[in-house]
């Protein structure tokens, strides 16, 4: 455990994807989108906190938005994975944070998108459940993945939530659907940042499809439950995709928040158990 955010500096991106050349973008910056409205009540009893700055409970998502975003400009990266080495690490409620605290304080449009099509956490978080969701554009059953995308009230945040599939969610991430909604979202204006919640790593091979198209990725640990050989070998997997951080959940001492939520070093090697 450290009490840096984040260190280090980061391997160069290992995108393989290469994107097409003349996509439309899948949003434009500021665009009108059905809105998704939440109360503060319903935000606090969500635990959304990454919009509301008074809350100290955001002030971990705070250095965490500073330390990626001096990361992201350095490496003119703006597409980011969030993944753990195990199931029910925390890696959602950690991207819709990260996800809202960008948003806060951008000038351009923040996009979450929800590529853990198993699980289909973020519509949860956000308590909706989509007539459509991603994985139904993947699939062919609708048209354009624009029309599942979502604005959080009037902020910068857009959501592209999913819903859990019955199917291979393999199958769904190599059909030409996918690669069309990875080439729009590249095709994004420069401002844009985007945040990926991604499948655990050892559930199948997902996580690794989908570093094929993103820049890096942060990974959740859950303290006490993670393994230094889980981490290692998620690590390993995911190579040569760079790891820009962690994030340590449920950590009971030193620089937490009241979730729990501490940060490790840059690649979390260390003997959480």
């Amino acid at each position: 455990m450290t009490d840096q955010p984040i260190a280090g500096t980061p391997p160069a991106a290992a995108m393989s994807h290469r994107p097409a050349t003349g996509a439309k973008p899948l949003i434009v910056s500021g665009e009108t989108l059905p809105a998704l409205s939440l109360t503060p009540e319903e935000l606090d009893r969500q635990r959304i906190v990454g919009f509301n700055s008074r809350d100290r409970r955001a002030r971990p998502y705070h250095l965490l938005r500073t330390q990626i975003g001096k990361i992201m400009a350095r490496n003119d990266w703006r597409m980011i994975g969030i993944t753990s080495a195990t199931p029910a690490a925390g890696k959602t409620f950690t991207s819709v944070n990260i996800a809202a605290t960008l948003a806060a304080t951008a000038d351009s449009d923040v996009i979450l998108c929800d590529l853990d099509f198993r699980r289909g956490s973020i519509g949860e978080m956000l308590n909706y459940v989509p007539d459509h969701g991603l994985g139904d554009y993947l699939a062919g059953n609708i048209a354009d993945p624009h029309d599942v995308a979502l604005r959080i009230n009037d902020s910068k945040l857009v959501v592209l939530p999913t819903k859990p599939c019955a199917g291979s969610s393999t199958e769904l991430l190599t059909t030409e659907n996918f690669r069309t909604l990875m080439d729009r979202l590249h095709a994004m204006p420069a401002g844009a940042k985007m945040i990926f919640d991604l499948p655990p790593v050892f559930a199948d091979d997902d996580a690794m499809i989908c570093m094929e198209y993103l820049d890096a990725y942060l990974m959740v640990i859950d303290h006490g439950i993670t393994t230094a050989r889980q981490i290692e070998e998620g690590v390993r997997l995911l190579d040569p995709s760079p790891c820009v951080g962690t994030v340590l959940n449920r950590y009971k001492g030193g620089f937490a928040d009241p979730y729990g939520y501490g940060y490790g070093d840059v690649y979390g090697m260390k003997r959480y158990n």
